[in-house]
């Protein structure tokens, strides 16, 4: 199998004990501290621009993260525990410290040295009720342990260097993950082949993501995509250079298709660069916790109202035309402001809503 497989989890999010949705996350470390790294509309049940609930009336509050454990030198097997999403103050997982537009990734902090419920159930259909740390002695001189994605990246930074500068559209990545909860006893991921769709140099709407055409599938979110080649070789402007063994390379995370309606599937993934992973973690902001995740009314018409102060007695009127654009450029003011904790459809509402009420101060025109 591809060592990097290791790496990769299957994510369950569950609402106590009951099953909401089906993701795929890995497992990250930086600094010596270790994180899971998803879909952020993975843990908090929404979509990501129209900020609207999924399907599911339940907000996952924990999420069951199964990891391939190694034993010892040769042995593996796959140990399921449950992570808490939220305390009673806020949401236990990361966001990026820039979070509008949305950057639909989050990481997950958890020690594997100390002790996490398991889930699963007993032979007799009981709920397993202890606990266990991923990292375990086990007697023999054998320890559990658990494997981080770097364990199986190329650690050449200049290569690295070079092969984002230089990969294009048609080259080939691999997303390695959970189509339609598929997988075997073993929980292997299935690795789905992906095609550069949209310049990785370039970004995709002036924000650190791109697009691949692939045949992706529900339960593949949160995703490692990768270069990959098992023999070792990376091609770059013509030169090809020989590593030795398996390579890999984190191009970016994986979190759904773009443009699906019930008509059409264009088959077009959005992937978020490997370089907001690294600063989603040194930015260490927490979401808010669910029931303070969307903004509350009355605070929402106070920053409409500090926008509209701003504006000129000419601009509101600009701003209540339905025939000029400026409601659009106030709303996306807004949604900065407010970081995106609203659709921009209720955005565009409330600030129609107060500008007609509204009577003033102004700025002075220009």
């Amino acid at each position: 199998m591809a060592e990097i497989s290791k790496s990769v989890v299957h994510l369950t999010m569950r609402f106590g004990s009951e099953e909401l949705a089906i993701g795929t996350g890995f497992v990250y470390k930086k600094d010596d501290r270790f994180y899971i790294v998803t879909a952020w509309h993975n843990v908090t049940g929404r979509h990501p621009d129209t900020f609207k609930p999924n399907k599911n009336v339940a907000i996952p509050d924990n999420v069951v993260v199964n990891f391939c454990f190694l034993l010892g030198e040769n042995g593996m097997g796959r140990m399921a525990i449950s992570l808490p999403l939220y305390n009673d103050e806020r949401a236990c997982f990361y966001i990026h410290p820039e979070n509008w537009p949305r950057v639909n990734v989050v990481a997950i902090p958890f020690d594997p040295y100390v002790a996490h419920p398991i889930a699963g159930y007993t032979g007799d259909g009981k709920e397993i009720n202890f606990s266990i740390p991923l990292f375990n002695e086990v007697g023999n001189g054998l320890q559990t342990s658990i494997s981080p994605i770097q364990d199986h990246l190329v650690r050449r930074g200049e290569i690295v260097e070079k092969w984002f500068k230089s990969v294009d559209v048609t080259e080939e990545l691999f997303i390695p993950g959970y189509p339609q909860n598929v997988h075997d006893m073993h929980v292997q991921p299935v690795w789905k082949r992906a095609t550069i769709a949209s310049s990785v140099q370039m970004k995709w709407n002036r924000q650190k993501k791109f697009l691949v055409d692939s045949a992706s599938k529900s339960g593949m979110s949160g995703a490692p995509v990768l270069y990959y080649n098992p023999r070792g070789s990376i091609s770059m402007h013509g030169t090809t250079f020989q590593l030795g063994g398996e390579v890999s390379i984190l191009a970016g995370v994986y979190v759904g298709r773009v443009g699906v309606t019930n008509e059409k599937d264009p088959q077009i993934g959005i992937v978020w660069h490997s370089d907001v992973i690294d600063e989603i973690i040194e930015g260490a902001r927490y979401e808010e916790h669910p029931d303070r995740l969307e903004i509350l009314l009355k605070d929402f018409e106070k920053v409409v109202e500090e926008v509209l102060v701003t504006s000129s007695k000419e601009g509101l009127e600009n701003i209540n035309n339905p025939d000029l654009p400026s409601r659009y450029y106030v709303q996306r003011e807004i949604l900065k402001k407010i970081e995106g904790r609203a659709s921009p459809e209720k955005v565009l509402d409330t600030l129609l809503d107060v500008a007609k009420r509204y009577t003033g101060p102004f700025a002075e025109s220009e």
